[in-house]
């Protein structure tokens, strides 16, 4: 019967397809991946040191797409002495060939500053993330290898092999080489593993993920630091999609003197 089934299928043109991805085009489609037109959430960042100790951080993120450009601001709340503290993010489209813009407002300080491309390295308000890895992923960083596929917490994802051209390390992220794990499906990175002169010193893992309002959205994520021991946990508390945010968010105005 199944053969029967099948036979029918073909000859009206319905004979399944097995759709073969390079490496390239599986990663330019989680880069381009639809987030709807714009995106409120509220995040936090556990950090748990090497002796145990956990420090906390809670923000709200906004971000809105311009065309093939996005922006983004980060706007922390909490505890007494991070809040205030601002990130604002420009991501270009990637063919244009610009370095994405961060811009870092430090209440204290009372003024912004631009961060340097060579300086994305470096952590994230001391998180076990970089400035790099908060930015929009860029194809172009990287030549692939695609590495078949692997079942992980039971998704298949394929795997995939990056490697700088130069077999240097990048200067904008640090890193010479990665290995990720991609869910084809749902467009998304679900693990990464970082290196530095060969040395595996970070793994990002996808640990939360729930579809809310038809967009999938990461709830949970793990960068553990293999180097420093420790981890941190960044976590998704809501999101809200399609707003209609206003351009004024947007601007190192705002990042000055807050979301209001």
């Amino acid at each position: 019967m199944k053969i029967v089934l099948f036979i029918v299928m073909v000859a009206f043109g319905y004979a399944p397809t097995v759709q073969a991805w390079t490496a390239e085009q599986l990663l330019e489609q989680v880069r381009d991946r639809d987030e709807g037109d714009d995106r409120r959430s509220r995040m936090v960042l556990e950090q748990t040191l090497s002796d145990g100790f956990v420090r906390t951080r809670e923000l709200l993120m906004l971000e809105k797409k311009y065309g093939a450009e996005r922006k983004a601001v980060l706007y922390f709340t909490a505890p007494a002495d991070t809040a205030g503290t601002g990130i604002l993010m420009f991501s270009y489209e990637e063919a244009s060939g610009k370095d994405d813009d961060q811009w870092l407002y430090l209440p204290a300080l009372r003024q912004s500053r631009r961060i340097a491309t060579n300086s994305k390295e470096g952590p994230f308000l001391g998180t076990d993330f970089s400035f790099a890895d908060i930015e929009r992923l860029r194809v172009s960083d990287y030549v692939y290898e695609l590495q078949g596929t692997e079942e992980i917490d039971g998704r298949l994802l394929h795997k995939i092999a990056a490697r700088t051209e130069s077999g240097l390390e990048n200067p904008r992220t640090g890193y010479g080489q990665r290995t990720v794990w991609v869910d084809a499906d749902r467009q998304l990175i679900l693990r990464d593993e970082f290196y530095r002169e060969g040395r595996h010193i970070k793994t990002f893992e996808v640990t939360g993920l729930q579809e809310i309002e038809g967009y999938w959205t990461v709830t949970e994520a793990v960068m553990t630091n293999h180097v420093q021991g420790g981890f941190t946990r960044l976590i998704r508390k809501d999101a809200q999609y399609n707003q209609g945010l206003a351009d004024r968010f947007f601007n190192e105005r705002t990042l000055r003197s807050g979301i209001q």
